[in-house]
Formats: structure tokens, sequence, C-alpha cells
């Protein structure tokens, strides 16, 4: 019985993740420009950490950057990203 399984298992095709981004219409997604030595750096640091996607690691990393900002540096900061995000509803 457990060879016909098996046969059988190894006829199915095997089912491919579909290509491209998620049709949730959850998340936004806008493009980086990244060099290819950084993506490499943003995967040892994803496998090693064992974050589970590469937003995951960037994220940790730019949390990390924003918990060792000085007043002046955080006040800059959120300066900025308010602008940001004011352009980006437009």
């Amino acid at each position: 019985m457990t060879k016909q399984v098996e046969a059988e298992f190894q006829k199915q095709p095997k089912k491919k993740r579909p290509v491209g981004r998620p049709k949730s219409g959850r998340k936004s997604y806008q493009t980086v420009r990244l060099q290819k030595k950084t993506v490499l750096k943003i995967n040892a640091l994803e496998n090693a950490l064992g974050v589970p996607t590469q937003d995951a690691t960037v994220d940790q990393a730019i949390e990390r950057v924003l918990n060792s900002l000085n007043a002046d540096e955080k006040r800059s900061y959120e300066l900025w990203l308010e602008m940001f995000e004011k352009k980006e509803g437009k």
C-alpha cells in the first residue's frame, strides 16, 4: 500500500508558488533599488537572525537605528517621515 501511495505522490505535479506580489491587497509595495552587495548582506542577516523576510530584516535594522538616535536626529526623522507620508497621500 505504501509503495502505491508513493508512486501516486511521485506522479503528481509539484505545485509552484505563484510568481509576483500577493493579490491580497493588504500590503502596499514600492520599488527600492539596492546594490547586489547590499542585498547579499540583507540575505545573510535574514538567515543568521532567522527573520522570515527581507522586509522584516530591513524593518528590524531600521528600528535599531531609530532607537540609537539622539533627540535632534529623532525630531528630524519624524519631520521627514511626516512630510513623506503627506506627499504619498496626495
